[in-house]
Order: C-alpha cells, then sequence, then structure tokens
C-alpha cells in the first residue's frame, strides 16, 4: 500500500444494472490508512451502504413495473404489457415474489388471447389457486381444440349490425327458416308447424324449448331435455329437417369462449337428447361463437362470431359442411392458428375451386329476408272485409281482452281432446274393470270439453261484436288484410 501521511483517499466506482441492479461492480482503492482494523471496519460499512442502495432501487423499480403493467393490461395493450410481466416472473429479485402471481395471471389471459394455449396453462398453473383452476382447464381444453382445428372451406364473411346478423342467413325453404320475435331467435321447421326457441326458465338459465302449430295456434311447449353441466344458458338453436340433430349455443363450464357451438342428437333407442358434443375450431374460438345453420338443399352453412368486432357488430361467415369432420394435415403451428382464428378466408380455399361462382348461384335461389318476414301471431276474420293478425289490431279493450279469453279456451280444448284421445285408446285396450275406473274420468272430462266449446264459441261472438261496433269506415289506424274474393 501507498501511504501518505495523515490522509485517506478511497475512490469507488459503481456500475448498475438499470432494472435489476443484478450486477454491481465497485473498485476500492486505498491510498492510504491507517490499520488493518480501521480498513475492515470501513469496507463492511460500505458493504452495507451498497447492499441497502441496491435493494432499495430495485424496490423503487420493480414497483414501478408492476405498476406500468397494471396500467397497461388494464387498457387492453396486451402486447406493450406481457414483456413487462414476463420479466416479472423471471426475476430472481426477493421483493418481485408478491408479484408473481399476478404476473402470471396476467399472462395465462394474454397468452390464451392469443391462442398460445399451453403457455396460457403453464402460466396459470403458476398462481397456485382454486379460482384459477377453471382458466388452466379451459386452456388445456382450447389446446386440445386448436391441435384438431377441421379443414373447413369459408367462402364468404360479412360484417353486420347484431340486431340485423339474419338478414345474412340464405335458407332454402326447405331449409326452414329463421326469424326474431320479440326479440327472440326462433327457428321454424319447413313444413311450418314445429319452432325452436330459448326460453328464461324460473332459477334463471336459459333453456331450449319447442312448439307445434295446430289451428294456426302454437301449443305443447316441451323443454328439449339437454342434459347440462352447469346452470348457464342454451340458445340460438337450428334443427336440420329431419328434426333429430339441433345446434345450438351454450356458455356453460366446457366453453371456451363466451357462446361456444354444440350438436345434439335425439336417440330413437330411448327417446331422449344425447349429451351434447362442442365443436371445434374454427367454429368456436376465445369470443362469442353462435347461431350456426346449416342449408342442406344448397350444401352450405352459415355461423356467426363477434371475434375481433365492435360491442354492437358481428361477423357471419358462410362455408361449405364437411361430411364428416376433417383435421387440418399441418404441423405447422402458426398455420394452424391461422386457420383457428380465421385470419384469412382465402387461406381456406382449395386451388382450382370457384368459390364465387358457387355463393352467386346461392344467392340467385334465394331471396334474401325471406325468412325475416314473422307470421302472423293469428288469424281471426273480423267481418268480410276485415282480418286481424296481432293483438296491436284491435280498437278496444273488450274485443282485446274477448279474443285473449278465446285463445286460452282454444288452447285448453286442444290439450284436454289430446288426453281424451290417449285416455279412449287406453280405455279401448283396458279390461272390463279398468274400463269400469276409467269410465267417470273419461266422462268428466268429455263434459268439461263441452263446456269449453261453448265458452269459445261465446268469446269468438263477443270479440268480433265488440270489435265490428267500434270500426268506423272512414278509420284505417290499424293494419287489416282485405279478403279477396
Amino acid at each position: 500500500m501507498n501511504r501518505i501521511a495523515g490522509s485517506t483517499k478511497i475512490i469507488l466506482t459503481g456500475a448498475f444494472d438499470s432494472v435489476f441492479f443484478a450486477d454491481i461492480i465497485v473498485s476500492i482503492k486505498i491510498i492510504t490508512t491507517f490499520g488493518t482494523a480501521k480498513v475492515n471496519t470501513l469496507f463492511d460499512i460500505m458493504k452495507y451502504f451498497f447492499s441497502f442502495c441496491l435493494l432499495f432501487f430495485s424496490w423503487m423499480v420493480g414497483a414501478q413495473s408492476i405498476e406500468e403493467a397494471r396500467n397497461l393490461y388494464s387498457e387492453e395493450k396486451y402486447e406493450q404489457a406481457l414483456p413487462i410481466f414476463e420479466a416479472i416472473v423471471k426475476s430472481t429479485a426477493k421483493n418481485m415474489a408478491a408479484q408473481k402471481p399476478e404476473a402470471c395471471r396476467a399472462l395465462g389471459h394474454i397468452y390464451y388471447l392469443s391462442y398460445e394455449f399451453e403457455k396460457s396453462a403453464k402460466a396459470y398453473a403458476q398462481v397456485n389457486s382454486d379460482d384459477v383452476r377453471p382458466l388452466m382447464e379451459r386452456s388445456e381444453r382450447a389446446a386440445r381444440m386448436l391441435s384438431r382445428v377441421e379443414d373447413i372451406q369459408i367462402i364468404d364473411s360479412i360484417i353486420v349490425d347484431k340486431e340485423d346478423f339474419l338478414n345474412a342467413y340464405l335458407l332454402h325453404g326447405e331449409s326452414g327458416r329463421l326469424e326474431y320475435h320479440n326479440g327472440q331467435v326462433i327457428y321454424e321447421n319447413p313444413l311450418g308447424d314445429k319452432r325452436y326457441f330459448a326460453m328464461e326458465k324460473a332459477d334463471g338459465s336459459k333453456r331450449l324449448f319447442s312448439e307445434i302449430k295446430l289451428q294456426n295456434e302454437w301449443i305443447d311447449r316441451q323443454e328439449i331435455n339437454i342434459s347440462a353441466d352447469s346452470p348457464d344458458d342454451f340458445d340460438y338453436p337450428f334443427a336440420l329437417p329431419d328434426g333429430l340433430t339441433i345446434y345450438f349455443a351454450s356458455n356453460n363450464k366446457s366453453s371456451i369462449g363466451g357462446y361456444d357451438l354444440f350438436v345434439t342428437r335425439y336417440n330413437l333407442n330411448n327417446n331422449t337428447w344425447l349429451t351434447p358434443s362442442q365443436l371445434g375450431m374454427p367454429f368456436n374460438s376465445t369470443d362469442n361463437d353462435y347461431m350456426l345453420a346449416i342449408d342442406e338443399e344448397n350444401h352450405i352453412g352459415y355461423f356467426a362470431t363477434d371475434r375481433l368486432q365492435q360491442e354492437d357488430r358481428v361477423v357471419v361467415y358462410t362455408f361449405i359442411p364437411n361430411d364428416e369432420v376433417i383435421p387440418l394435415e399441418t404441423k405447422d403451428e402458426k398455420k394452424m392458428v391461422s386457420r383457428a382464428k380465421i385470419t384469412s378466408i382465402r387461406d381456406t380455399w382449395k386451388s382450382g375451386t370457384d368459390y364465387q361462382a358457387y355463393l352467386e348461384k346461392i344467392r340467385r335461389t334465394i331471396t334474401p329476408n325471406e325468412q325475416m318476414k314473422p307470421d302472423p301471431d293469428f288469424v281471426f276474420v273480423i267481418n268480410d272485409r276485415i282480418i286481424y293478425h296481432t293483438l296491436n289490431d284491435f280498437t278496444t279493450a273488450a274485443a282485446k281482452q274477448a279474443f285473449l279469453k278465446l285463445q286460452q279456451t282454444r288452447s285448453s280444448i286442444l290439450l284436454l281432446e289430446k288426453e281424451l284421445d290417449a285416455l279412449r285408446l287406453e280405455y279401448s285396450k283396458s279390461d272390463a274393470q279398468k274400463k269400469q275406473s276409467m269410465y267417470s274420468n273419461i266422462l268428466s272430462k268429455e263434459k268439461r270439453l263441452e263446456n269449453l266449446y261453448e265458452q269459445s264459441a261465446l268469446f269468438e261472438r263477443n270479440a268480433r261484436n265488440f270489435e265490428i261496433r267500434s270500426i268506423r269506415p272512414e278509420s284505417n289506424n290499424v293494419q287489416r288484410e282485405l279478403i279477396k274474393n
């Protein structure tokens, strides 16, 4: 050591890592000293000082990093938030340990939206929390679905307002029709005698129902008993013409987005609906997917999705259905993700096929919006010139009330007639003792039916007469239909 009497000169040189101060280079050159003990004491003091500085600045930078990431994440600027969250998870700094669960949860979501489902599942697994387990399982399901993405040809797409999206569905008459009724999507079969729709139950969940049409009235409402793994919603039904296959959307716990598309088939052997099968990608995505309809006459299908759309807009894809699921033959993960997301519909086309000509042919044979015209609620003849189709057509409260009672009575008649037919059939096949026990019940129902016939005639007469008295020839402020001779 070089000694300089009466003084000690120490030169410190430090270089800190800009983020975590992981590397600290300190060069101490002691020019002079007064003794070994004093040098050791000085060295210990400096060591603790620099450790404190390292800890303090690491904490400050870490706090700034997580706050910045949170802000970016809340603003859905996921690409900018991603590297910050990744750095937090990879950091070995002790002050970052408390931030890692939050960062892993955010990474799981960001990876999920970018279709990196395996990375998403691994990120969620690091959180080690019961409330995150369903998210991890969802990522695992999506990863399996991505590995089996279907090779489907999507030949057209159109972005429309959500409230008008059924306008894009061009269905041949032999495939039935879709319509809006009181804000609800309804599918009606080709014969026009059966319809399917969703309705809210007492527990608040939506389930699928069907009704049959008899004498211009929809009756015999029945729930379509499809097994459900959670009390969530079923909606947007579409049945194939045979009535044995129903496509629908559900947001149950198996969904990988909001609403996912499912299909169920009727088992004729035991008269039950089979457990629904979840459709794969690209039909389902990390967003809402719904209202799949297939036009078997023209061999074409449609489904709607709000992926990459504004809140009030949806895109309706037109595709060519496969007779069976055909997996995409590729090991290129980027290509699989692209096809699953439907990044480009042209990428789905097969070479040498003129899809535009195919699409134009369909457009020429089907008039759009025909299926959007709602059926009249009923047909009620007022006189030889006027027919009413909705309750709003009535001009008096008395006439409307009488007609409502008429509708209720007619429904009761139809149900009682159906019940009596079944009882009479059972009666004809029973022995004498059983017939004796059934006789009084059948007789009672027959008398009840006679009373209903009389009430029906009375309500019909009252509804018509009340309305005729109120109609003025010069007034036509309700929608009426002239009977053509």
